[in-house]
């Protein structure tokens, strides 16, 4: 497949990008999508920053080329919770923890980063490919440069795109809203924010020189395929990617990821405080009750963290957050190497036939 700017900034022979997915990405799987030629991602948010470099090194012992790392800008407030709030959350997953029997509702804590001594770590290992959520921030980028990475962030509307591309970023992923996973919106109303990825990335295409990731909905070929028609140098897959083996997700977080459809696919706060695109459950449908008592990110997701636990134990999806987007009920269970031989054999195919 002829190269476009993006594979070749990212030192890639194929135009996969195995999205990071935070708490979903290994080393195996980052190892195995690199060593077919498309760009591993690990989501490394919520990994201390001593962790993360034991990560670059597992991730360095299965690939010598281009891999990517993400993080969170943390873009919330380090303010104290309300206590009459955390108190009211509390009693709120009270019964669900009893159910489960979770043990008592904790009070939020620290989940992710720190950012500065997690970029500190990606700064000293020199990783390849840096990629951010929730905007850039210019400083992170400028040195991350200067060391020789390569800087990619997300955007959800045009004028993040602008922006970002201001702040000096390589290449912008343009996230439309059938992604799964959290929102990466920075500017705006995110409920404004939420474009397809079809309309989205030709409009991002044309208001920035900077290369473009497409990423929302693509599972296959034809998805490769159409990005690239749009201007797009490449494509961004996540939810195609939890159903091998090589991640870590839960077995069934993996089964409801092969038996669901677009349709149980929404966007929702209940998980973490700020909008991400999962599958529909009993967790959703009965937090879905309380939204004026969410706390704000990161506390609502830290404060689920025990029942989550548990109901990763016990394999109960009815309260486990599983992100997947629209595209998921295109999931085929398969090693993730040959996915991504797959998926760019199949776009060249789609491809030609186009050309004639």
């Amino acid at each position: 497949m002829k190269k476009t700017r993006a594979m070749e900034l990212l030192g890639i022979e194929l135009p996969i990008v195995q999205a990071p997915m935070a708490g979903a990405t290994t080393p195996a799987l980052v190892g195995a999508v690199c060593a077919a030629g498309g760009l591993g991602s690990f989501g490394a948010a919520a990994t201390a920053p001593e962790r993360i470099r034991a990560v670059i090194h597992a991730v360095r012992q299965r690939t010598t080329g281009s891999f990517n790392m993400n993080l969170f800008v943390p873009d919330w407030e380090p303010v104290p919770d309300d206590p009459a709030r955390v108190a009211a959350m509390q009693a709120i997953l009270a019964p669900l923890h009893a159910e489960l029997e979770a043990g008592e509702v904790p009070a939020p804590g620290a989940l992710f980063g720190p950012f500065d001594k997690q970029l500190e770590v990606l700064m000293e290992e020199q990783v390849p490919v840096v990629s951010f959520h929730f905007g850039a921030p210019p400083g992170a980028v400028a040195v991350l440069k200067r060391g020789g990475a390569v800087v990619m962030s997300s955007a959800t509307t045009v004028a993040e795109a602008v922006a970002l591309e201001e702040a000096g970023v390589d290449i912008i992923i343009a996230q439309g809203a059938e992604a799964g996973g959290h929102r990466g919106t920075f500017a705006g109303d995110w409920q404004q924010s939420l474009i397809g990825t079809l309309a989205l990335v030709p409009q991002i295409v044309d208001a920035v020189s900077t290369p473009v990731i497409a990423a929302g909905g693509i599972m296959d070929g034809r998805g490769v395929a159409a990005v690239m028609a749009l201007g797009a140098g490449a494509a961004q897959l996540g939810t195609a990617y939890l159903a091998c083996p090589e991640n870590s997700i839960s077995p069934a977080y993996r089964a409801a990821v092969l038996t669901a459809n677009a349709e149980r696919s929404t966007v929702t706060k209940v998980f973490s405080g700020k909008p991400a695109r999962g599958l529909r459950n009993r967790y959703l449908d009965t937090l879905s009750q309380h939204e004026d008592t969410l706390l704000p990110f990161p506390s609502q997701y830290s404060i689920y963290r025990r029942l989550r636990a548990r109901a990763t134990e016990l394999e109960d999806s009815d309260f486990l957050p599983m992100w997947a987007g629209q595209g998921v009920g295109l999931a085929k269970e398969e090693a993730a190497g040959a996915l991504t031989n797959r998926l760019a054999a199949d776009a060249q195919a789609v491809l030609d036939k186009l050309r004639g």
